[in-house]
């Protein structure tokens, strides 16, 4: 995989942006069942030569997998996607996000963007061979680091896709200013934003649904797959086919990218697993190799709903509204019980965003709140993955009830 990164910022009428270019190759070996691998940061032919022997040299010390061979042979070529790569990103350098920038800026308010031109391809000894180069490009706005400061955030394989204009119009209605009010007390109805919702969904795929917290029994999937742990509102699935999302065609085992459903209904159905954790679990491989250790989700949904913005805004009328969370750390991960920093928290009154509230602290489980009856929003905002490569997690805005919270200490 090599990689192209860069990242603007604007505060004001100037902005500042750098670029960074790195490369990583893993070598894989998979000697009668034992499985070694090693990484490197170049693909000089000495240096993949010493990464096989090195990736060799550990699979020798470990024990046999139990199951089927894991390396994947060739199959189906992947489903045709829209364009993985935007001309305009591949294109874009320091000056010219600067550019951008300034010419999005207003008088208030920071600008932060991030893209990435990457080329990825795997090949394995049965004859495997993936190849792809993708952009990817999130833009975040932020009015104000007040109470009730709008934010709004975009992801996109294509920087149109980010429609910038607009962006900046959500930002500046989520803005509320004087000063801020009394927070309610808890429990009460909470309408998170897309970006909000998709914090939460990042917490479970880290914390729940990648093969690492099941193998080590952290997961609560550990002890209710078949179970309906969730309304049956909820659905988490991973598609990296659906074009709504920031789509890529394979895993980096070179497994083609199907659809699969982790939660369905409400029932937790399957962790994410590559073919070696699969082998160790004894549970079907799902395509979701990210290469050393661990396999995750990387095109996660949270399903939409039926039901407009605006429609959950009435239904949490005399509740609040979050606009951002921060610093979503896991507590207890049997119970996926999480701290958040709540921020942009706004009263609803009449159906509407009314006065600013104070951010707060939140703590809560999500086997609790996406168990009660929670309702989901029409509209999907998309973040980009952890990498910026592979993909994203998209979420629409849901309405739940929320346990545990306070005000959060003032700096």
């Amino acid at each position: 995989m090599e990689v192209l990164r860069g990242e603007a910022e604007s505060r004001g009428p100037r902005a500042e942006a750098r670029t960074a270019r790195h490369r990583t190759l893993v070598a894989r070996v998979l000697e009668r069942g034992r499985v070694g691998s090693h990484r490197t940061g170049s693909g000089e032919g000495g240096e993949v030569a010493d990464a096989i022997r090195q990736a060799l040299a550990q699979s020798r010390i470990h024990q046999p997998l139990r199951g089927l061979p894991h390396l994947p042979a060739p199959e189906a070529a992947p489903a045709e996607l829209p364009p993985l790569s935007c001309p305009e990103i591949a294109a874009l350098t320091a000056d010219g996000a600067r550019e951008l920038l300034a010419g999005l800026h207003r008088q208030r308010g920071a600008l932060d963007l991030q893209w990435t031109l990457a080329r990825v391809a795997v090949f394995n000894s049965r004859g495997v061979r993936r190849r792809a180069e993708v952009t990817s490009a999130a833009l975040q706005v932020r009015m104000s680091r007040l109470p009730g400061g709008g934010r709004a955030a975009a992801a996109s394989r294509t920087l149109a896709g980010l429609a910038a204009a607009e962006l900046l119009e959500t930002a500046q209605q989520r803005h509320a200013t004087g000063d801020a009010g009394e927070l309610p007390a808890a429990p009460v109805a909470a309408l998170l934003s897309g970006e909000a919702a998709i914090e939460l969904v990042a917490l479970l795929n880290r914390t729940a649904l990648a093969a690492s917290a099941y193998s080590d029994g952290t997961s609560f999937l550990r002890e209710h797959l078949g179970v309906q742990v969730f309304d049956r509102g909820i659905t988490i699935r991973d598609d990296a086919t659906d074009p709504r999302g920031l789509p890529f065609p394979f895993d980096l085992e070179g497994t083609v990218k199907k659809p699969v459903d982790l939660v369905l209904a409400g029932t937790a159905k399957t962790p994410a697993l590559d073919q070696r954790q699969a082998a160790q679990l004894g549970l079907p491989p799902t395509g979701h190799s990210i290469s050393g250790n661990d396999a995750r989700a990387e095109n996660l949904f949270l399903l939409p709903g039926p039901e407009s913005e605006e429609e959950l805004l009435a239904r949490a009328d005399g509740g609040i509204w979050i606009g951002w969370l921060d610093a979503v750390a896991p507590i207890e991960p049997r119970r996926v019980r999480f701290l958040a920093h709540a921020r942009g928290v706004r009263r609803i009154r009449e159906g509407r965003l009314a006065e600013a509230l104070p951010d707060c602290l939140w703590d809560d489980s999500l086997l609790r709140c996406l168990s009660e009856t929670p309702r989901v929003g029409s509209r999907l905002a998309r973040r980009l993955g952890r990498d910026g490569v592979l993909g994203g997690i998209c979420a629409p805005p849901v309405l739940l009830s929320a346990h545990g919270l306070s005000p959060a200490p003032r700096p």
